[in-house]
């Protein structure tokens, strides 16, 4: 074949291809490479890859039991189901789900396409969390703070810290928050936080919702558009992925007549890049 004709077949391929699968078809450059996905493809979930929460309640007073059968994989998504049902102590089920224990990067960058639910009392999230989170030692270092020792403690601290990728309130359809929850050296709890508000519905389609975290910050996009950034509490320790529906909860407030259920939190997939180089060599 002419090497013109070959050239023209082969965008004419590139081009079909791109708008049969343009999910992976990613923007992402500047030296990032892919290390970690979950593309949903599959019939089942992964759980190579995830961990399936089991528990009643959470904190912040939420309302949802959470249970195995409302995360599942169908048609090329993972789907975190929210019902109205009694089980257990709960008059609601959701899912939860995480990769602690099997996948927890230091610095990266995170996309998850989604669609979220709506309806009062509905309360989505992405985030990160520490791997190695240590309870006690925090409790015993705050109150050695407290008493003024705070020289007797050692300079690694395994302080709290939470990245909130993407936090949505059913009610307000427009609004997508992203938050990093922290501690100072000397153990006070602070967070920075950003949103985006306007006329778009997130619960109306699919949307990229991408963290970048580096050593020095931040940054938070929404189909690739930057509307967050902080070089403030910055962690720097392994985080593992966690993806849920709370129902209820102090922030969120309960459903009422208005809540439609069941809803559907539709995840299409996730991916994590790091850099090709390590920071210290950038």
């Amino acid at each position: 074949m002419h090497a013109k004709n070959l050239l023209a077949v082969s965008l004419l391929l590139f081009i079909s291809f791109s708008e049969l699968y343009p999910q992976i078809i990613s923007p992402v450059t500047d030296g990032w490479r892919l290390v970690w996905s979950d593309e949903f493809s599959g019939e089942q979930l992964d759980t190579g890859k995830w961990n399936i929460l089991v528990r009643e309640q959470s904190k912040h007073n939420e309302l949802q039991y959470y249970t195995p059968d409302e995360v599942y994989v169908e048609d090329g998504v993972l789907r975190i189901r929210s019902r109205e049902r009694n089980y257990g102590s709960q008059q609601y089920t959701s899912g939860r789900l995480d990769t602690r224990d099997k996948f927890a990067p230091v610095y990266g960058l995170f996309e998850i396409r989604a669609k979220l639910p709506a309806g009062q009392g509905l309360w989505p999230a992405h985030w990160l969390y520490p791997q190695n989170r240590d309870w006690r030692m925090e409790c015993l270092m705050a109150e050695e703070v407290a008493a003024g020792r705070e020289h007797l403690i050692p300079e690694e601290r395994p302080w709290y810290s939470e990245i909130d990728i993407m936090e949505f309130l059913g009610h307000e359809r427009g609004v997508v928050y992203g938050t990093l929850h922290y501690c100072t050296f000397d153990g006070k709890r602070k967070s920075t936080s950003g949103k985006v508000s306007g006329d778009t519905d997130y619960s109306a389609d699919f949307h990229v919702y991408s963290l970048e975290w580096r050593p020095d910050s931040i940054k938070w996009y929404i189909d690739g558009k930057l509307y967050h950034a902080t070089a403030s509490g910055i962690p720097h320790t392994p985080h593992y992925i966690i993806l849920n529906t709370a129902v209820g909860g102090s922030w969120p407030g309960n459903p009422d007549s208005t809540t439609v259920f069941p809803q559907f939190h539709d995840i299409d997939y996730v991916r994590v890049y790091q850099k090709e180089k390590p920071f210290n060599e950038q």
